[in-house]
């Protein structure tokens, strides 16, 4: 079967208040886990369904739960559908 013609996979699409949890390493701009409560998200998955990385706003959680700083990181669409 062609690549193209295969069936997208749907990715789950991050919206504002959603907590996303990501590996060091489906990330940009960071070192460590991260916990982010997502205040903007930079591209619709909709309309571009073949994004490898996703730019999103948002709030740093701490290990306690308490807000941390604002952050903009890079985000590999693949780790959408692990988070949580």
């Amino acid at each position: 079967m062609d690549a193209s013609a295969r069936p997208e996979r749907s990715r789950p699409v991050p919206a504002a208040g959603d907590v996303l949890q990501f590996d060091e390493s489906d990330y940009c701009y960071g070192t460590g886990p991260l916990v982010l409560r997502v205040t903007g998200v930079g591209a619709d998955l909709g309309r571009y369904p073949q994004l490898e990385w996703l730019s999103l706003r948002g709030v740093e959680l701490r290990g306690d739960g308490s807000a941390g700083p604002e952050r903009q990181v890079l985000v590999r669409t693949s780790a959408l559908a692990r988070t949580g």
